[in-house]
């Protein structure tokens, strides 16, 4: 959990690249391709939180645990451990979602990784980035790598500048830190009473974050 920008979504990735049983599960990826399926262009409720996404505010905390909570059954029925960035982001979800996890997985092996970074250094990070077009991927990558290989997939990176979709997320950049501020962390402060957790700075370079998250993931494991 963290700030727009803390690199959630990266160490996520690596993190399911590490340990191949273990899937990681995008919120606002999942939201992205939810809202943006035209088979849905005819449902109220999805266009509902269609105009509340693009507006950079937290989606209806009810509908979301819905699809997260729908993941994890799925999920664990196939005996996949979850990786999650992005979520919970409300109170709310995370009171609906916990008791699930836990009948799903236990308690003593859910663990909340902190990032920490500035608002200063999350909005750079968003000018910055660019993002994997391919459906199922969405790896978050530096505008430096635009036209080369994804990490994650292979295709190749969209040029930097070229990804209008995106563009929202920086125009409300504002009103991100802002719900962060105010429904997120409380989200983080419930959990953190509640389970095992650990905080990482996130403002130092993404291997050296790794290690950090590397190593609490495998002594929560042990």
């Amino acid at each position: 959990m963290g700030l727009p920008g803390a690199g959630k979504g990266t160490q996520a990735f690596r993190l399911a690249a590490q340990f191949p049983n273990f899937v990681h599960f995008d919120t606002g990826g999942e939201i992205y391709r939810r809202v943006s399926d035209p088979h849905f262009a005819a449902d109220p409720l999805v266009q509902e939180q269609k105009e509340i996404y693009f507006g950079g505010k937290l989606n209806t905390p009810e509908w979301v645990a819905g699809l997260v909570a729908e993941r994890i059954h799925f999920y664990s029925d196939k005996n996949q451990g979850v990786i999650f960035s992005g979520s919970p982001r409300t109170l709310y979800e995370a009171e609906a979602i916990l008791p699930i996890l836990e009948e799903c997985y236990g308690r003593e092996r859910i663990l909340v990784i902190e990032m920490k970074v500035s608002p200063e250094t999350a909005r750079e990070r968003s000018l910055n980035r660019i993002t994997c077009t391919k459906k199922g991927c969405r790896y978050p990558a530096h505008r430096s790598q635009g036209g080369k290989p994804c990490p994650n997939c292979g295709q190749l990176l969209p040029e930097s500048g070229t990804q209008a979709d995106e563009q929202w997320k920086i125009a409300q950049m504002g009103t991100r830190l802002k719900e962060y501020e105010e429904r997120t962390k409380p989200a983080l402060k419930f959990l953190k009473y509640e389970l095992a957790h650990v905080h990482v700075n996130a403002e130092i370079d993404e291997e050296s974050v790794f290690a950090k998250v590397l190593e609490a993931v495998k002594r929560n494991l042990e």
